[in-house]
Order: C-alpha cells, then structure tokens, then sequence
C-alpha cells in the first residue's frame, strides 16, 4: 500500500471514486433494469449494454472528478481504460453468472451490485489509480493533476 500521501488525502480520492462509482452505478442499473423489466431481455443480456454505458461514466468521471488527471494524455488512458474495461467487464461478467447461479430467489440487481463492487475493490480502483490515471510528474496515484499541470 502507498503511505507516502496523507490519510486523508487517499480517503478523499477513494470518496471521489465512490461518488463517481454511485454515478457510473445509476447509470448501470438503469439500463439493466430497463433491459430487464421492459424490453423482456434476460438479465445475462442485459448485463453487457449495462455494463458499457456505466464505463463510460467511470472514464469520465474518473479522469475529471477522482483522479483529476486532465493533464495527463487522453490517447494512453482511453487506451489503458479500453484494455482494462474489457477485463472488467468480462470479470463483471462471469462473476455475475457465478454469483446467479448461486443467488437464487436474490434480485438479480442485488446479484448484479455485489458482483460490480467485488470487481471495483479488487481490480479497477487499484488499476486506475496506479496505471491508468496515474499522470507523470505527479505523486504516485494522486489524482491531483490539473488540466494545467498544477496540484491542488
């Protein structure tokens, strides 16, 4: 673990990253459960589209809001993002279908919610604080690049 910025420094990050996750997550469930309850579409479906639109606020958001890394290239972090996204979301993915198949009579929502979170925890805050958005000349994963260079 990085200890070589404040405590409370990283806790507002990672409060950041929560609130943009809430976000990407709205916008997550949103959709799934559009697909679900009213286009009829099997929540196995219904997970890939789900699953796109809310990465699409997670980049955003990220790059502006969490990790302020404005400053740092657009063109290496859509890359870096698209090449972790798509192991997110196939990881999203099947353990979605692991945790159905062992879930049952839970709202495949609540399913969905657990799985997401599992993944964010242990992959995609931690891959886009160190790689993703990490911004050269700045501390390690600060997140307090500006569109101008300068920190907080």
């Amino acid at each position: 673990m990085d200890h070589s910025q404040p405590l409370t420094r990283r806790l507002l990050r990672f409060v950041r990253a929560l609130i943009v996750g809430s976000g990407a997550t709205l916008v997550d469930f949103s959709i799934f459960s559009t697909c679900i309850r009213l286009a009829g579409i099997t929540p196995g479906v219904a997970r890939l589209p789900a699953l796109c639109a809310g990465a699409c606020v997670q980049f955003f958001g990220n790059r502006v809001f969490t990790f302020r890394a404005q400053s740092g290239s657009l063109s290496r972090q859509l890359k870096w993002f698209i090449a972790a996204e798509i192991f997110t979301l196939a990881f999203n993915w099947l353990l979605f279908q692991l945790l159905a198949a062992f879930a049952h009579g839970v709202p495949p929502e609540l399913v969905s919610f657990a799985g997401t979170f599992l993944v964010f925890v242990t992959f995609a805050y931690p891959f886009r604080r160190l790689v993703i958005f990490r911004v050269p000349g700045s501390e390690l994963g600060s997140g307090t690049g500006t569109a101008h260079g300068k920190h907080e």
